[in-house]
């Protein structure tokens, strides 16, 4: 099976990969409320601006794919959902979507950038947890993740998803990060570990909290309008036969 997607296709799967655990109460998703989360200001890079067209040819490819499907509304509803499929295609524990998602929302990032913003849908209790996952992931058949090249003055690597089509994929390093190991590393002695912690730069601090959480009440009211618009035809549909 081909694992490439482009640039459309990942937002959508990886929103609703993050959405089946930010908002299960919401779950699955109108295509209203699935473009909505394509095009939040927070928690995404880079920022889109997708009309429910788009959405829907990618919903439609992933379809094809076997990666997404179409839920079909209840008797008397119009409202047509839609969920991933991934956990039948990959196995994925929910540390391992919640890392893929994350990749797929906002690119390459650290462990560090990972074990933070993963919290919004899983918890990480430690940078340790988060390299385990990663290795996880880089070791698959075939492999969903890989690091990159450490940049030039940078203790932390970066790693990003390997879904990229052909001429997208950035280069990655094909060897273990030495600096993920040697922390994972029972015999690695205190202080060259905390040496190590200290040389990488901090996990960055999550300004957007509050834009992030504006973004989660626009998309339950875009559920939200979803039923009322099926609720209000339903009502005039009643009406027109009394």
């Amino acid at each position: 099976m081909d694992q490439t997607f482009n640039e459309i296709e990942r937002r959508v799967l990886g929103v609703l990969m993050e959405k089946a655990m930010t908002q299960p109460d919401y779950y699955p998703m109108t295509l209203n409320a699935i473009t909505a989360g394509c095009n939040q200001r927070s928690n995404r890079d880079p920022v889109m601006a997708l009309d429910e067209v788009a959405v829907q040819a990618a919903l439609d490819a992933l379809r094809q794919r076997g990666l997404v499907e179409h839920v079909l509304p209840a008797p008397g509803g119009r409202t047509d959902r839609f969920r991933h499929k991934v956990e039948a295609r990959f196995s994925w524990s929910p540390r391992e979507r919640a890392v893929v998602a994350e990749l797929l929302l906002r690119g390459p990032q650290t462990s560090g950038e990972l074990r933070t913003h993963c919290s919004r849908m899983v918890p990480f209790d430690s940078l340790d947890i988060v390299g385990n996952v990663l290795e996880m992931l880089r070791s698959a058949d075939p492999p969903a993740v890989a690091p990159l090249p450490r940049e030039p003055g940078r203790a932390a690597i970066r790693y990003t998803h390997l879904f990229y089509p052909e001429g997208e994929q950035p280069t990655v390093d094909s060897a273990p990060p030495a600096v993920s190991t040697a922390l994972r590393t029972p015999a690695c002695a205190p202080s060259e570990a905390a040496a190590s912690i200290e040389r990488s730069p901090a996990a960055p601090v999550e300004v957007s909290h509050v834009q992030t959480q504006l973004d989660d009440l626009q998309a339950e009211l875009a559920e939200l309008i979803s039923e009322l618009s099926e609720l209000r035809r339903r009502i005039e549909a009643v009406e027109g036969r009394l």
